[in-house]
């Protein structure tokens, strides 16, 4: 087999290479860039945390949370919400009191329909308290730390 490219012959030995060579780089090609597989088991350490234990809510953080088996407490919060403020500056204070197992994410109540609606949370400063299975075992509005203690044992 003869395969001619500008005027200039190629034998089938050469034209074989080339192919194999074309198929080989897209192969590598498709690995390197297209096929980007993430780890499967992340640990919470690499998201960016508020503080130990609270980090603003991504589909990441509420995987991998539930992933290393721990509980889960969405805080719905506003900026213009007085005592979500509150709340918001003592969880950055002492998250790391809480418990190893308890992940506290922060929904942006004013922007996050899809978890508003997923989670039926109908104003701010609501706590749904998830197991490690995404099943809710309690919830309640408003409160402070100790109160957010409290509800959680």
């Amino acid at each position: 087999m003869t395969l001619k490219i500008k005027n200039t012959k190629l034998n089938g030995i050469t034209t074989a290479i080339i192919v194999l060579g074309v198929i080989f780089a897209g192969v590598l090609f498709n690995n390197f860039f297209v096929n980007k597989t993430v780890p499967q088991q992340r640990v919470l350490a690499d998201f960016q945390p508020i503080s130990p234990h609270y980090f603003d809510y991504s589909e990441g953080t509420l995987t991998q949370a539930y992933g290393n088996g721990n509980t889960v407490l969405f805080f719905a919060a506003t900026a213009w919400c007085n005592t979500c403020s509150a709340l918001d500056k003592e969880l950055r204070e002492k998250s790391a009191s809480l418990p190893e197992n308890l992940t506290v994410l922060k929904i942006d109540y004013d922007h996050d329909s899809f978890n508003k609606k997923k989670y039926g949370i109908a104003q701010q400063h609501t706590m749904v308290y998830l197991d490690s299975q995404g099943n809710e075992i309690k919830r309640w509005i408003g409160g402070d730390f100790d109160t957010l203690v409290a509800q959680i044992n």
